[in-house]
């Protein structure tokens, strides 16, 4: 008996292999399909998916034998990956100096003929094979020969599908432990700025009552400009985790639920006025889609239209359409409107305009910025259009 010899890049190759997770795994229906068709097609008796590890060659599916692995020494397959771009073929394997004395050939399982095509990954690594196994001398067809490659690469597209969704589940947990790391931070910036903050706000109360019999207009000028500022700074905090619990938090599970009962809902959220119009279509599309995310993506985008419009009477309209593959809204006004220069930032965290709301007050660029990571979570795509004193239209959708 011959062992094999270890492949010129067996460290690769290890490494490789272990990227995938598949040593030791329990039996999955995907893998025994292949095996049964391989035995089948070969009218072979034994048929395996063969992983070559360390030290063993392990069996991720067996058809025609119990033990689930061998000592490497001992595989066919440990030299069937030795050429990654050859079919291994042993047409008798008592006449073949490499394994006439093997044990898996002078006794059970008894192999005489065996055939191995290598499972070879898209960095040329060979894994293991796929191998049809006969009790008797024989030979493969080239038919089934092409047949058996067709089906290790079909095991192999497998593995990488393995293999991305165990970088994809890492990757969400990262990602969920980031997320928590941050709303750690957000909170922990918010005490350390609000606290100040107010204690300021208390001081200038305090000086006030204090010093209230002791007019001074420079004095209250100052004293007013410092309450202000640690108001503003209070309410950009609050935005700030507001912020950070929309795109964290958000429950994208969905349901199934009428727009226009949805908008009856949202309707009720907002701050509209007698002087305003709000008018939606498509009140009798049912929808399926997260009911929390739309909600906050639709209250956001209407509460900027009713602060930023200045015309006597406002205006907002709502319209719904779907395809096969998304919903697509718009929420158009008749309000201050934007310059075309601006369009290209104001989705971005923290960008304000400069542009101070009807109620004179000015904001910190958060909403719109919630907005789009909203939309974006939903696998949909946000844009606008603009006009200064005509007003403007969000376009967003969202995938079913």
């Amino acid at each position: 008996m011959i062992p094999a010899p270890i492949p010129a890049h067996e460290a690769e190759r290890l490494s490789a292999l272990y990227e995938y997770d598949i040593l030791d795994t329990i039996p999955e229906a995907e893998y025994d399909d292949i095996t049964r068709i391989a035995a089948e097609i070969c009218n072979m008796p034994i048929s395996l998916i063969s992983i070559i590890d360390n030290d063993r060659q392990w069996f991720k599916s067996r058809i025609g034998l119990k033990s689930p692995e061998t000592h490497r020494d001992l595989a066919f397959c440990a030299h069937a990956i030795l050429d990654p771009e050859e079919i291994m073929e042993v047409p008798d394997a008592e006449q073949d100096e490499r394994f006439f004395d093997n044990p898996l050939v002078t006794g059970d399982p008894n192999i005489s003929f065996y055939a191995g095509v290598p499972l070879v990954n898209e960095d040329g690594n060979a894994l293991g094979t796929l191998c049809v196994i006969d009790h008797k001398p024989n030979a493969l067809s080239e038919e089934q020969k092409v047949t058996l490659t067709a089906l290790a690469r079909q095991i192999v597209a497998y593995l990488e599908i393995r293999k991305k969704n165990h970088q994809l589940a890492k990757q969400k947990e990262e990602l969920e432990m980031l997320n928590q790391e941050l709303d750690r931070f957000a909170y922990v910036i918010a005490h350390d700025i609000k606290s100040p903050c107010s204690s300021l706000i208390m001081a200038t109360e305090l000086i006030r009552e204090i010093y209230a019999n002791t007019p001074n207009e420079e004095g209250n000028a100052l004293l007013a400009m410092m309450e202000e500022s640690s108001h503003a700074i209070i309410k950009m905090v609050d935005g700030i985790l507001k912020h950070t619990l929309s795109i964290n938090n958000a429950n994208v599970e969905k349901t199934t639920f009428v727009f226009g009962d949805f908008m009856k809902e949202a309707l009720k959220l907002l701050p509209l006025t007698s002087d305003f119009d709000l008018h939606f279509d498509g009140a009798d599309t049912m929808i399926h889609t997260s009911r929390y995310v739309l909600m906050q993506i639709i209250v956001n985008l209407c509460t900027n239209a009713i602060k930023y419009n200045d015309k006597p009477h406002g205006e907002i309209s709502i319209t719904l359409k779907e395809d096969e593959h998304k919903y697509l809204f718009t929420v158009a006004d008749n309000g201050m409107g934007m310059k075309k220069e601006s369009l290209a930032v104001i989705f971005d965290l923290f960008s304000t305009l400069g542009v101070k709301d009807r109620n004179n007050n000015s904001g910190h660029g958060i909403g719109l910025s919630t907005v789009k990571r909203l939309v974006l979570k939903m696998d949909g795509r946000i844009s606008v259009e603009s006009e200064p004193e005509k007003g403007s239209k969000f376009t967003f959708s969202i995938a079913k």
